[in-house]
C-alpha cells in the first residue's frame, strides 16, 4: 500500500429471515464482488463469524483500508452509493450497520482467525499496544464515525491463547471468525 491509508470496520448485521450460512455466502458471491470495482479500496477483508449459534448483533466484522475517507464518502452519496445500498437490502440489516475508524497499531497476526472485543476501563492504549506487539497479535484501536458509540474500544487478532492484557482493559467478547481476504489484484487502491 502506497501513501497513506485510512482503515474502516464494519459491524455487518443480517437480515433476521437469513441464515448466517446465507448471508456468508450472499456476502462473498455478490456483495463483495459488486463493491471491489467501485471503491478504491487498498485492502478489503471480511472476518464472518464462525460459531452459528452465538448473537452478538453483527455476522460479519469487515475491514476496510482506502487512501481517503473523503473518496469513500463523495463514492457512497452519488450513485456507487445507491448500487450498494440496494444490494445490502438483499440481506443485510441495513439500520443496525455500524461503521468505525480504526487505527492499526501493531499488525502481528494479521490473518488470525481468534478476535477479542475490547473494552476499556480506564486503560492505558500504549500499554495495550506495548502488549499486543510483545504477543505479535493485531490491534486496532477504534473511535465512532458518527454519534452512535463503537460496540468495544479495540480488536485483538490473534493465534492460540489470548494474550494478558494490561490492567484496565477486558474483552468483551471473544470469537472466532472465517477470515475472507479479496486478492490484492483485483483492488483499485
Amino acid at each position: 500500500m502506497s501513501g497513506p491509508t485510512a482503515k474502516t470496520i464494519g459491524f455487518m448485521p443480517r437480515r433476521a429471515d437469513i441464515s448466517r450460512a446465507d448471508f456468508r455466502t450472499y456476502y462473498e458471491t455478490r456483495h463483495a464482488v459488486l463493491a471491489v470495482p467501485l471503491f478504491p479500496f487498498r485492502r478489503y477483508r471480511r472476518n464472518h463469524l464462525a460459531d452459528q449459534a452465538i448473537e452478538p448483533g453483527f455476522d460479519c466484522i469487515s475491514e476496510f483500508w482506502v487512501g481517503s475517507l473523503e473518496k469513500i464518502g463523495e463514492l457512497m452519496a452519488g450513485e456507487v452509493g445507491d448500487t450498494m445500498r440496494t444490494d445490502e437490502r438483499n440481506f443485510l440489516d441495513q439500520p443496525n450497520i455500524l461503521a468505525v475508524r480504526a487505527e492499526p497499531v501493531a499488525t502481528g497476526s494479521d490473518s488470525a482467525g481468534s478476535l477479542a472485543l475490547l473494552i476499556s476501563e480506564g486503560g492505558d492504549a500504549a500499554a495495550l499496544t506495548e502488549a499486543a506487539r510483545k504477543a505479535d497479535a493485531g490491534l486496532d484501536l477504534l473511535s465512532p464515525l458518527d454519534e452512535r458509540a463503537s460496540p468495544c474500544d479495540a480488536i485483538l487478532r490473534f493465534y492460540g491463547s489470548l494474550p494478558a492484557l494490561p490492567e484496565g482493559w477486558r474483552v468483551d467478547r471473544q470469537i472466532e471468525v472465517i477470515p475472507c481476504e479479496t486478492d490484492p489484484a483485483q483492488l483499485r487502491g
